[in-house]
């Protein structure tokens, strides 16, 4: 017996035999092994037949595949919801899963308001069990050419936010839904704090004196808004984009910089080789964004409280006291 397990290896872990096992992990009825002589799964009636019924084969032939208890779905759907950047679903979510009965069928729920936000789920959970059947792969055997770690899932691909999203150029007078959705802006943010209402006003005063005539959309496959930025041609191959803002719905998702592609793409075609963006509001962190492709910074405004100065340095008034 021990020649006949000597001979037993992990067969390769083809794409087709990855997902078959994260497939069957799930299947709460049912238990599968791996035959590590066909290199396939079979269910424990197969194997029980098979060790039954066919000479020469012990139980060293099967392989247990992982196990995924409910439990571990839960924390893997918790896990999914505090990654979520969109504070108003990341709430929802984890409001979900902590309301006692039913939270698998409350959370998927959820999940299905926003089409987007529930394939993302779908991507998530796939790699991540992918990741369960490597890491335990590689715990079975010391085996060479195992197929490389998926990429973390933090970021929406591009091609699920393209089948959900168009984007459009459009010229003139802003669409009646954007002109309500700036107007919305400006409300929100001065009922909000200091540095909001700041913003806000500084926001008033770029649309009011801009007043942009030339705006990139992305819209939802259905015609509803979900971001846009306006922008201005200037001279000497420069335009500027004055503001820009995603509907708090779609925040998260990747969508700004879909967004910035297209638009960027159309300018270069203009023969507008350089974009002047400002930055304000909840905005003034995303220099990170744009520093990696050569962004340098050619103005900077800040916001500093009299009272702080004024206590902080002696008064230069006294000199001519």
């Amino acid at each position: 017996m021990d020649t006949e397990q000597a001979s037993y290896s992990l067969p390769p872990l083809t794409e087709e035999l990855l997902e078959s096992i994260t497939f069957s992990m799930e299947d709460q009825e049912n238990c599968f092994f791996l035959d590590l002589q066909q290199g396939s799964l079979v269910s424990e009636e197969e194997r029980r037949f098979l060790l039954q019924d066919e000479e020469g084969v012990g139980e060293e032939r099967f392989l247990s595949i992982p196990d995924w208890e409910p439990s571990d779905g839960f924390h893997l759907m918790e896990q999914f919801a505090n990654r979520v950047r969109n504070p108003l679903y990341r709430t929802r979510l984890l409001g979900a899963l902590q309301s006692g009965k039913g939270v698998f069928r409350k959370f998927k729920d959820t999940l299905a308001e926003l089409p987007i936000l529930e394939r993302k789920w779908f991507v998530f959970k796939e790699e991540q069990l992918r990741r369960v059947v490597i890491t335990w792969y590689r715990e079975q055997e010391g085996v060479l050419g195992l197929l490389k770690l998926p990429a973390e899932c933090e970021d929406l691909t591009e091609d699920i936010l393209l089948e959900d999203f168009m984007f459009e150029r459009v010229e003139g007078e802003a669409p009646q839904d954007l002109a309500l959705f700036m107007q919305e802006l400006l409300e929100q943010d001065r009922s909000t704090d200091e540095e909001d209402a700041i913003a806000a006003l500084l926001l008033a005063r770029r649309i009011e004196t801009s007043k942009p005539t030339h705006f990139q959309i992305a819209r939802t496959q259905e015609g509803a808004l979900a971001a846009f930025l306006a922008y201005e041609l200037l001279d000497n191959g420069l335009v500027e984009v004055p503001f820009f803002a995603v509907k708090r719905e779609y925040r998260g998702l990747g969508l700004f910089r879909l967004l910035f592609d297209s638009f960027s793409r159309q300018m270069a075609r203009l023969h507008y080789t350089r974009i002047l963006i400002t930055l304000a509001g909840d905005a003034v962190t995303m220099d990170r964004f744009f520093s990696p492709y050569g962004a340098e910074p050619v103005c900077r405004q800040l916001v500093i409280k009299s009272e702080l100065w004024n206590t902080a340095h002696r008064s230069s008034e006294e000199a001519f006291l």
